[in-house]
């Protein structure tokens, strides 16, 4: 059609959330590792670190307690995402997969300064869930192939 005005759209972009997820097989974890650890033997009483990986320009790690983070906890696997980069508070949406069991989404908001304090308005460095997955469970759905535990952590951090 002669003289039509040309239509012009714009378009704008919508920021989209980062998204990361680690996947950390740790070595040596067999039915036989969690029952010394149920019975307070093993050699991982303590918490597992996982690698550092990065998600919306923050850095974080998964953590595990092989026997629990707690007495409450002992007969399970205790794992939690923790926040490695201070001084940046962040609301990010998370879960965390043992052998196959997922826990979550939950969302908090993350931050702690370089001594690892808790940042003002934040729901501290590391969140998680005490009771994740039973030895029991891990043992009975085979979750222990070849002794090696997976641990998946999926993490959203907003634009």
């Amino acid at each position: 059609m002669v003289g039509a005005v040309p239509v012009v759209r714009c378009r704008t972009a919508v920021p989209t959330a980062a998204k990361g997820e680690l996947v950390w097989e740790i070595d040596g974890i067999s039915k036989e590792a969690l029952a010394a650890w149920q019975n307070g033997e093993g050699k991982g009483k303590g918490v597992l670190l996982s690698s550092v990986f990065s998600v919306g320009g923050v850095e974080w790690r998964a953590s595990a307690y092989p026997n629990g983070s707690s007495e409450e906890g002992r007969g399970h696997v205790s794992a939690f995402l923790e926040i490695v980069t201070p001084n940046k508070p962040v609301d990010a949406t998370y879960s965390l997969t043992v052998g196959g069991v997922k826990v979550g989404p939950a969302t908090h908001k993350f931050g702690v300064d370089s001594a690892g304090r808790t940042l003002e308005g934040c729901n501290g460095g590391s969140r998680g869930w005490g009771k994740l997955a039973s030895h029991d469970e891990l043992v009975h759905t085979g979750a222990l192939g070849k002794d090696k535990l997976t641990i998946v952590a999926e993490v959203s951090v907003p634009p």
